[in-house]
């Protein structure tokens, strides 16, 4: 649901401008299963996106229900049970497409990087989150620091500082910058099949395990 479709070049696939993706879904309100590819991971599949969407986003905005277009082109893959798990990427901007993952989604995880800029941006997007579930999800949401540089221990501690407020909801896991998931990002190669990428590679697996045990599958 990103316009700028990183993941679908982290991990291997390249999507042209030309090529169907999830504009095409949104904007005709078809079936999600038409476009999703399988990817060079073995259990991963990916419903790609492209600059294409930034389009559609924009044609949203006056569209009656436009909330409730991806739920509803998800509607067979549901039914059918066909994935344990389906991850939803978001673009860092509030707008119909965040609304329309926050309609689907189970739980909510919001990366904010430690500035002062993503702190003012977190509180509408919480605010978003709630208007648009109406309380739905509860307590299922959760903050992940992320690009945190280790060096800057006075910029961290003041950031957490500010974020007190959301204390019980961000992890304990932080994401640390890494120069080797830049490279694998360049390379199109997902990090865990990156060299010299470990610190990176168990620095993630922490976060997969403390969002898996707090967001269990159900």
């Amino acid at each position: 649901m990103d316009p700028q479709g990183h993941v679908s070049p982290g991990i291997g696939v390249q999507i042209g401008y030309n090529d169907r993706s999830i504009a095409d879904i949104l904007a005709n309100q078809e079936d999600i299963a038409s476009i999703i590819t399988p990817t060079p991971i073995e259990g991963l599949d990916l419903a790609p996106s492209n600059i294409k969407l930034s389009l559609v986003n924009e044609n949203l905005y006056n569209t009656f229900k436009r909330e409730r277009r991806l739920l509803k082109s998800m509607e067979s893959i549901v039914k059918e049970g066909r994935y344990d798990i389906i991850f939803i990427d978001c673009p860092p901007s509030l707008g119909p497409l965040v609304e329309n993952a926050l309609t689907v989604t189970d739980y909510c995880l919001i990366p904010c990087e430690p500035s002062s800029r993503s702190i003012d941006g977190l509180a509408d997007f919480i605010k978003k989150m709630q208007e648009v579930r109406e309380g739905e999800l509860n307590d299922n949401w959760f903050i992940v620091l992320s690009r945190v540089k280790k060096a800057a221990k006075l910029t961290n501690e003041v950031i957490e500082e500010k974020l007190s407020e959301y204390k019980e909801r961000i992890l304990d896991t932080r994401v640390y910058e890494r120069e080797a998931v830049n490279q694998s990002q360049i390379a199109g190669i997902p990090v865990y099949d990156f060299p010299r990428a470990n610190k990176a590679i168990g620095n993630i697996t922490n976060l997969a395990e403390e969002f898996s045990k707090k967001c269990p599958v159900k």
